[in-house]
């Protein structure tokens, strides 16, 4: 064997060594800090529970609803029947068994593709919370995966190494392109529709139980009916917002139009202006601005831009819109003074169906699907869209339609 072969072998091997140790290090270390993290936020709503003289079942579904971990809630009856109370991301069938819930009393445990934590607040009677693992355990399998396939590229570059005398750069450099086109495929972000029309069924049917078995007084009973019906709303509204992004992509060439993109801005504008007299509204609107668009995707799009502003800001907050030519496109810019979003989702952008305040597309009766509906629309016409801190300390939307 040539002393160069020899001498990649040996260090391929050690690189080989040295990245699945620091990998499988890394993976259990996010995995744990992971649970541990969504545990902390679970222990803190035990002590809120334990040291409030509130109705239990009410104080746990309402510290669900503001709590920025997205965890269910069941009841567990002196008869053992699970009754849920507030769906987060997760859904248990039935009631675990006794010595499952006596062992979830003092830790967090794992049930299924669920970390559940219970807690006693009277004989016979439990209040269960639980959360997915599934997303975590589903990183924790593509980066194991992940991991698989990097230390099978390493052999299998450390065996073309041995080759590479016979080979010349530019068939090397083709193949190393493939093989990160095909890295890159791996990761995928498939929306998972059905579990946002599961969450208000599942809502419906926990506070309809509830009432069933009398256990509330006549006070609550007119709260729970509100919510049952609020959700079934909710659930209307997501179903014709997962029709339109279903629909969207069955789009004919004859649907589209040269439309007025000014007048559709100018009308949004006086829109807001009659109906929330207290906002303070800024335009500048450019006259005369067209483009290809189907008139039904752009009257939507502004829609949902309208409703994030009356339903996400106060009513007497100030928005700026701005309409202009830029750099042969066009460009519409939306900036309120609201509460904004967090920073770490301006980092991430928009990602589909996701809510990006856990309590405000409920509390508002949005679907939560209104962000993702405006950047398919915009991306559906070439166009690109961005979340960033508006200069009045609330939130900023910039598209640009090439």
């Amino acid at each position: 064997m040539r002393l160069q072969t020899r001498l990649s072998l040996v260090i391929t091997s050690l690189i080989l060594l040295t990245a699945t140790a620091i990998g499988c290090f890394a993976i259990a270390t996010s995995y744990s800090s992971q649970l541990n993290s969504s545990d902390q936020i679970i222990e803190g709503v035990i002590e809120e529970l334990s040291s409030s003289n509130d109705n239990p079942l009410s104080l746990s579904t309402y510290l669900a609803d503001i709590s920025n971990l997205k965890f269910s809630v069941a009841y567990i009856t002196e008869e053992y029947d699970l009754i849920p109370l507030h769906d987060g991301d997760s859904e248990i069938s039935n009631s675990p068994k006794r010595a499952v819930v006596e062992s979830a009393l003092n830790k967090a445990l794992n049930l299924d593709q669920s970390r559940i934590r219970a807690y006693q607040f009277s004989a016979g009677e439990y209040l269960l919370l639980y959360y997915s693992i599934e997303e975590i355990n589903q990183t924790r399998s593509k980066n194991i995966e992940l991991l698989t396939i990097f230390t099978a590229l390493i052999v299998f570059i450390s065996t073309l190494i041995t080759l590479i005398i016979f080979r010349n750069d530019n068939e090397l450099n083709l193949l190393v392109n493939l093989l990160r086109r095909n890295q890159q495929r791996i990761q995928e972000f498939i929306g998972d529709a059905s579990h946002e029309l599961r969450t208000p069924l599942t809502v419906i049917r926990g506070y309809f139980e509830l009432l069933k078995k009398n256990k509330t007084d006549s006070n609550q009973n007119e709260v729970y009916q509100n919510r049952i019906e609020s959700e079934i709303f909710r659930m209307q509204s997501i179903i014709d917002d997962l029709l339109f992004i279903t629909e969207l992509d069955d789009l004919n060439e004859s649907d589209t139009s040269d439309s007025s993109i000014s007048s559709q801005v100018q009308s949004m504008v006086d829109d807001l202006r009659f109906l929330q007299p207290k906002r303070k509204i800024i335009s500048s609107i450019e006259p005369n601005l067209t483009m290809i668009i189907a008139n039904s995707h752009l009257t939507q799009l502004l829609a949902n831009i309208s409703s994030n502003i009356s339903r996400h800001t106060p009513q007497d907050s100030l928005v700026n819109i701005e309409l202009f030519r830029f750099d042969g496109g066009i460009k519409l810019i939306i900036e309120d003074s609201g509460p904004g979003l967090p920073d770490y989702f301006y980092k991430n952008g928009i990602q589909a169906f996701q809510r990006f305040d856990k309590s405000r597309s409920r509390e508002s009766g949005g679907s939560g699907l209104g962000m993702t509906i405006m950047e398919k629309i915009v991306k559906k016409y070439d166009g690109n869209i961005s979340l960033t801190p508006s200069s009045y300390n609330g939130l900023k939307i910039e598209i640009t339609f090439n």
